[in-house]
């Protein structure tokens, strides 16, 4: 059964820092603004998942449950998703300013959309 987690973990270890890396570097190609700045709350948000992966990794080889790492882990955990939240946020303030989040998008930019 501990070998079941211990390979989650390092596969969820694998995943974050991938997504990491792939915001990281898209990040740098973007012109200062709404969308970097999406970006970036994406990159931090996904640095503190791969904080809390790995936590969960270290909690599992060293058998530290119940200690403070899985205390930190939460931490972790919890502070990613307020930066995911911010994301998804931004995201939405910016289907505003362009008109998306509106009822009256006009026909042929809402057949568009649907598409």
């Amino acid at each position: 059964m501990q070998i079941e987690y211990f390979t989650l973990s390092l596969g969820g270890m694998i995943i974050a820092f991938a997504s990491t890396y792939f915001l990281a570097t898209s990040n740098t190609s973007f012109t200062k603004g709404q969308l970097r700045k999406i970006t970036s709350y994406f990159i931090y948000g996904a640095l503190l998942f791969y904080a809390t992966m790995t936590t969960q990794f270290i909690i599992e080889i060293f058998n530290l449950y119940g200690t403070f790492f899985e205390i930190l882990k939460f931490i972790f955990l919890y502070f990613a998703l307020i930066f995911f939240l911010l994301a998804s946020y931004e995201i939405w303030e910016m289907s505003k300013a362009l008109g998306f989040a509106s009822k009256h998008v006009p026909k042929k930019l809402r057949k568009i959309l649907e598409s």
